[in-house]
Formats: structure tokens, C-alpha cells, sequence
């Protein structure tokens, strides 16, 4: 290898491992609990942090419930994996974004959820003000306003007759939105959330993509009804944004452009 494409070579090595370096390990001891309203029969949620503060594990089958994080979510790129211990069980996992603090009893919230079934089930939660739904399986996302009834979280559901809050749908995922999850595998996510556009990656293939006016807020971990859901191992990097345009070389000296990882790098022969 001659001289100058030991020069790229190392340029290349060192432009990825800075790449790599940008993202943040999320520590989840940071992170606060919050729940709806218990619903009868099901216990309170119980989210359990590894001393580590790498992973959380939502142990109880019960009320619908968050995780959320320290820090606002919009601009990020985050990642890092969930999994269902090996049960009978088969109800909500997910996320939600643009969540704030106090949202479960906030007339005026407004975020998305992601979250994703195991099997299609009817269920009514009472006593309620709404009659019971049916919650589909697969993977989507939905746009939470208000505080919903329980009866409208599990069936993506708007009542007229409950003001007080609704679950609309918005999108089914490309490959997962009518394929529920499965107990002892762990599920790579991936989120790109911007002021206008969510992206989801699951296990590297984009599921979601949706376009909208979204509102900042933190990102968090849901469970609804299914215990002994772990998530792992979480980062957090910025979305980078567009690069600048290269500034053109004089014209009297010959230019090689080399493109590496999204960056210009110029060398001028003399």
C-alpha cells in the first residue's frame, strides 16, 4: 500500500470510530416512572433498573405504564433492544416519544406510541366510562392525546363518548404490523425523531415512517398488561444535519475529492 492510500485509509478508520464515539450510553437511573390510572384486577406497574443502570425490566402484568427518560428526545438517534422473558403471556411492548412529564393525567398531551401486540385480543377494562376493544397484533404507531381510557389505549381508539382523551392510529409497520413479537428474542430498535418525521428501524429494517408536526418531548419505555419486558443497552446520538457546501479550490491547481462517511476531504496536488 503506497503512501497516500495509507493516508485514506487511516482518514477513514478515524472518521468512523469518531462517528461511533458521538453516541451516548443511556443511563436508565436517570429515567422516572409513570402510570395511568390503575385499571381493575391489574396491579401497578413495577419497572426494576440493573445496578448498572443499562437495563430496566417492567416485572408486573398490569396498568399501562412509562419509563420515561432525563432528556428530550427530538433531533436524537437512539437505539438499543427489547425482550419478553419466555411466558404465556402476549400483550403490549413499546415506546412512546414526545412524552412529558405528567402526560397520564395532562388534558392537553400530545405524543406518539409505538407499540406492538403479540396476538389480536378483546378485552374491556371496567368499570369504564368506554366499552371494551380490540387490540390487533403487530407493530404500529398512534398518536395519544388527552388521557385516554385504558379501553381506548388497548384498541387504538377515539370515543366520542370519552372527552377526556383518544388513541388514533396513524401507521401499521411495513413488516411487523400484523406479526406479534416473540418471548426469548431480543428486538434491535432503532428511532430517528425529528420535528417532522419518526423513523423506526427494528432489527435494521425501517417498519415506520411517518411525516407530521410533532411535538418534543422525552422518550420512554410502555408496557400494558405483560410482564418481565427487559430493555437494553440504550444510546443516544444527534441527527446529524446538512453538510455545507465544499468550498471550490482555485482553479489553477488540480483537485482529488475523496467522499468518506458523508464527509468532503480535499487534497490539492501541486
Amino acid at each position: 500500500m503506497n503512501a497516500t492510500k495509507k493516508i485514506i485509509t487511516g482518514l477513514v478508520v478515524s472518521l468512523l470510530m469518531s462517528s461511533a464515539a458521538l453516541a451516548v450510553q443511556v443511563n436508565l437511573n436517570l429515567w422516572t416512572p409513570e402510570s395511568y390510572p390503575p385499571v381493575s384486577g391489574f396491579p401497578s406497574a413495577q419497572w426494576v433498573v440493573s445496578p448498572s443502570g443499562q437495563s430496566v425490566t417492567e416485572v408486573g402484568n398490569g396498568q399501562p405504564s412509562l419509563f420515561y427518560s432525563d432528556f428530550n428526545a427530538r433531533g436524537s438517534d437512539i437505539r438499543g433492544s427489547v425482550s419478553v422473558a419466555t411466558g404465556g403471556d402476549d400483550d403490549y411492548i413499546g415506546f412512546a416519544l414526545g412524552f412529558r412529564p405528567g402526560d397520564t393525567t395532562n388534558p392537553a398531551a400530545d405524543y406518539l406510541l409505538v407499540d406492538w401486540k403479540r396476538t389480536t385480543q378483546f378485552f374491556d377494562f371496567g368499570p369504564a366510562t368506554t366499552p371494551g376493544t380490540t387490540a390487533l397484533m403487530g407493530l404500529a404507531v398512534s398518536r395519544v392525546t388527552g388521557v385516554p381510557t385504558a379501553d381506548e389505549l388497548w384498541g387504538h381508539t377515539d370515543f366520542t363518548s370519552d372527552t377526556s382523551g383518544g388513541v388514533a392510529e396513524l401507521a401499521r409497520a411495513a413488516t411487523l404490523g400484523s406479526t406479534g413479537w416473540q418471548p426469548g428474542v431480543e428486538y434491535d430498535f432503532q428511532f430517528l425523531f425529528q420535528e417532522d418525521r419518526l423513523q423506526v428501524f427494528v432489527d435494521d429494517t425501517l417498519e415506520l415512517d411517518i411525516s407530521g408536526d410533532f411535538p418534543d418531548g422525552r422518550i420512554a419505555f410502555y408496557n400494558f398488561s405483560q410482564p418481565e419486558v427487559t430493555y437494553r443497552a440504550f444510546t443516544r446520538s444527534s441527527i446529524p444535519g446538512p453538510q455545507p457546501s465544499p468550498i471550490p479550490a482555485p482553479a489553477s491547481l488540480p483537485l482529488v475529492v475523496f467522499g468518506v462517511a458523508g464527509v468532503v476531504i480535499r487534497r490539492l496536488r501541486r
